[in-house]
């Protein structure tokens, strides 16, 4: 075999940086909104699928829901819509034998961008500036996807020959809590000894991920106009007394947990309210007292939580502020969950590919790696738990994520990609 040594790895990376960053502008200039129940992924996987097959390297396509019997996994979220193309990208390389397989992974899907509130270039209109490319998916996944493929690109170029598999997949449907392609691609079988899921971390190693649970307060009472009804209960105002007790809950549920790779201040269980409606269907809102209030919140969770174990804790607490509270009496109340469960996973430190990672990661960034917990929920269990593939994540430094002038640190792009192939390079053999 080729010896491929750190230093040939780091100049086959400088010899290819403006065509690295060109594809990475490229596939950010696709846009791959992800809008459930549908998305817009189609086009940028077609560009990333005829991109893998011009490496000459096996090249699986599929819908999320092809795969037999997936709507009965418990992973399965339901609702979603893949009718319009929305397909994985499985790209193998096979290897001759003997050698540990590997998998990068990532997801092209993106949060709708508000072009409004961009004041560094569009977000579908790349832009380089004092060393960060500025667009709507460059941190939030386009950047570690780019890395993962290029990485795989440079060893193939070079004349690496692995004896272990080497599997790069671009996957649709993340976000809104999704994993449905995550899911596709463990229960097609694409499951490795080791992976790498490059979503961003700012240059950290993480082994776990958090938890969330997703839900909908609703308030109901008697839709009225107050100068008819004037003692008419108002579940707006209402509402805002359930605000204050997510307050309390927060500050009670991070009383309760503590984990031992989340123990930075920073790092307490985080209880997030994002949407307040009072609309009913797609009638009209009355101009006057609304018959109902929807409260959406999510709440997080260290790893080893169990659903029942956490709703256990969450309706007791409910329950008793129900029935101390005589105003919120007037009004029927229910608290459900929304979206479905999103599992947290840890792995071991002591895992032989930790260890493995972190020390190329020195010697590519030339700095100590941060082994910890990442501080956001994602797909980690499914590769974890379903595809029983012990898996990292890692991934650039970046910044705005899901809002307006999200970028990414070119730099780290490039560190990563070589990262990422000195680590293949030894795992696979």
């Amino acid at each position: 075999m080729k010896d491929i040594s750190l230093e040939i790895i780091r100049k086959a990376v400088d010899y290819r940086e403006k065509d690295i960053i060109d594809w990475l502008a490229e596939i950010i200039s696709i846009p791959s909104e992800n809008h459930p129940p549908y998305g817009d992924e189609k086009e940028v996987q077609l560009f990333i699928s005829n991109e893998c097959l011009r490496n000459g390297f096996k090249v699986d396509t599929f819908l999320p829901d092809e795969i037999n019997e997936i709507k009965e996994h418990p992973s399965w979220l339901d609702g979603r819509n893949y009718s319009d193309g929305r397909k994985n990208v499985v790209s193998v390389w096979k290897g001759s034998g003997n050698g540990k397989s590997v998998l990068l992974s990532g997801h092209c899907d993106v949060v709708p961008a508000e072009e409004e509130i961009w004041k560094i270039g569009k977000p579908y209109e790349p832009l380089i500036k004092d060393g960060k490319l500025y667009g709507r998916g460059a941190c939030d996944q386009k950047g570690g996807l780019a890395a993962a493929f290029w990485a795989v690109k440079i060893l193939e170029e070079l004349g690496y020959e692995p004896r272990g598999d080497i599997i790069f997949e671009s996957i649709v449907d993340e976000e809104f809590a999704g994993g449905n392609g995550t899911l596709a691609s463990r229960l097609r079988g694409y499951n490795t000894d080791f992976a790498i899921l490059t979503e961003p971390t700012k240059r950290n190693i993480y082994i776990s991920s958090l938890g969330a649970f997703l839900g909908e307060v609703f308030l109901s009472g008697k839709n009225n106009l107050a100068f008819f009804e004037k003692n008419t209960p108002n579940p707006v105002k209402a509402i805002s007394k359930i605000i204050e007790y997510f307050e309390e809950w927060e500050k009670y549920w991070q009383s309760l947990n503590s984990h031992h790779l989340y123990t930075n201040k920073d790092q307490k269980l985080m209880v997030e309210l994002y949407e307040i409606c009072s609309k009913n269907d797609d009638c009209p809102i009355q101009m006057g007292i609304p018959q109902k209030v929807k409260l959406s919140w999510i709440t997080w969770c260290y790893p080893g939580m169990q659903e029942q174990e956490f709703y256990t804790v969450f309706n007791n607490f409910w329950n008793e502020k129900l029935q101390s509270d005589s105003n919120l009496k007037l009004f029927d109340f229910i608290n459900k969950p929304a979206f479905h469960f999103v599992r947290p996973w840890e792995m071991s430190e002591k895992s032989r590919g930790v260890g493995e990672l972190a020390e190329e990661f020195r010697l590519n960034f030339n700095e100590e790696p941060n082994i910890g917990g990442a501080p956001f929920s994602c797909d980690l269990a499914i590769y974890g738990d379903v595809g029983n593939i012990p898996t990292v994540i890692l991934g650039p430094e970046g910044g705005n994520i899901h809002t307006g002038d999200e970028w990414v640190l070119i730099k780290d792009i490039l560190n990563l990609i070589g990262t990422y192939m000195s680590f293949i390079k030894n795992w696979c053999g």
